[in-house]
């Protein structure tokens, strides 16, 4: 479950509490979207790809696995297109909307989810 306003995700496992993790959400123009997805996919050591329908991105060139790269080193990417949970590189985001619509963890956090949830885990994004 993730709180947009309060920028939490916390991890359960049916109705029992397993974690909880401080993230950053979506900037007021580039909102993270509401509902319930799923995990789709996950990578470690993503590329990390511009999205080129997006005027910010503009320019931009593809950033490999490295220290430099804005997703970390994991992705768990949701059924919402261009849309998915990660590391950054931008420690100093979390706790504060300032994504482009995804959610960003410390590089440690995002490692120690995508080792408890797998391809199906419900995603629900709520506004609280």
């Amino acid at each position: 479950v993730i709180k947009r306003s309060s920028n939490v995700l916390t991890l359960y496992r049916g109705d029992h509490y397993v974690r909880q993790f401080h993230v950053a959400t979506g900037q007021a123009i580039y909102p993270t979207p509401l509902g319930r997805f799923q995990i789709v996919v996950k990578w470690k050591n993503p590329t990390w790809f511009p999205p080129t329908q997006d005027a910010w991105a503009k320019g931009l060139k593809p950033v490999p696995p490295g220290p430099d790269n804005p997703l970390g080193t994991r992705w768990m990417g949701i059924d919402s297109p261009g849309v998915g949970i990660h590391g950054t590189d931008e420690p100093a985001s979390i706790g504060y909307s300032e994504s482009h619509g995804c959610v960003r963890m410390l590089v440690p956090d995002a490692e120690w989810l995508f080792d408890h949830v797998t391809v199906g885990t419900p995603v629900f994004i709520v506004p609280a």
